[in-house]
């Protein structure tokens, strides 16, 4: 008799899921509070397929089952990637189609494992969580990746390298920081170029530290920064590169690496030409907080 309960109380159940219709909910948007229920499998299809040919490093057989609109969004980007690439391995581990109630258009969630290699010689494995966008023409018009990379990955982790020190920071990793440290370094260079003084001060803090070329230290005012183009008839300060880096786990502080030339010429006549290495720190504020200054003559 047990078993006869347990045996119905199963179909039961069974019968249960199998009958329900649509599942979860969407909370914003058109189409709020709607569910979802299971998609086709030609829609499945259809991913796989495009993934074959992503494997395949063929970007115009690729881009077949795209739409038109997503062939004229991505096409470019897809056609220089494949170029670039050199060995793809794109493994699907499950794959799930689904719609919206009522939509004739459907989603399909893909995870994987990818392994990539390029022309260069670069290597990289990611694990990948991807959503395809599927039309009523069975041609693909969104897609949207998020993932994570292993520990393992030659490149593009988020933090890496080792800070040592005699403080708590010991150890602890360097990640890129983005508080528009870029676009600060950026605009600086145009002012500082044209001679506007006033534009330049406004990027720093109240007081500043400054390790000069020569290995003096000061903390100077801003006041006293204000004469920092005093003597000099042109400026030509040419950028090289900008990274932008903080400690792991510590506060937004950051430190920007400045690579460049620069060409000062004074009043007397005289030229002063160097090959540039700086260091701005960016305080709480995002304000230049400290200046490390490195250099060699320019040959």
């Amino acid at each position: 008799m047990k078993k006869l309960i347990l045996v119905g109380a199963l179909i039961a159940s069974v019968f249960s899921v199998s009958a329900q219709k649509t599942a979860g909910k969407i909370f914003s948007g058109p189409d709020a509070g709607k569910g979802f229920q299971l998609g086709s499998e030609k829609s499945s299809q259809v991913v796989l397929d495009a993934t074959n040919a992503y494997n395949s490093n063929d970007s115009e057989k690729e881009l077949s089952y795209y739409s038109e609109e997503m062939q004229k969004k991505t096409g470019d980007f897809n056609k220089k990637w494949h170029a670039y690439a050199k060995k793809l391995n794109d493994v699907p581990l499950a794959i799930l189609p689904i719609k919206i109630t009522g939509s004739t258009d459907e989603y399909v969630f893909l995870q994987s494992t990818e392994e990539r290699e390029t022309t260069d010689g670069s290597k990289q494995k990611m694990n990948l969580f991807e959503i395809f966008g599927v039309n009523k023409e069975g041609k693909i018009s969104y897609f949207n990746q998020y993932s994570s990379i292993p520990a393992s990955n030659e490149f593009g982790k988020t933090s890496g390298g080792k800070i040592i020190s005699n403080d708590e920071n010991n150890g602890r990793a360097f990640q890129f920081s983005n508080r528009g440290e870029v676009e600060v370094i950026e605009k600086m260079n145009k002012a500082y170029n044209a001679m506007d003084v006033a534009t330049v001060l406004t990027f720093f803090a109240e007081k500043v530290k400054i390790t000069d070329f020569d290995g003096n230290k000061s903390v100077l005012d801003k006041k006293d920064l204000s004469q920092m183009m005093d003597g000099y008839t042109s400026l030509d300060w040419k950028i090289w590169g900008i990274l932008p880096f903080k400690i792991a786990e510590t506060d937004p502080v950051s430190g920007i690496m400045v690579t460049s030339s620069e060409k000062r010429v004074l009043k007397d006549g005289s030229v002063w030409n160097k090959s540039l290495v700086e260091f701005f720190q960016f305080d709480l504020n995002g304000k230049i907080s400290s200046i490390d200054q490195y250099s060699r003559p320019k040959k």
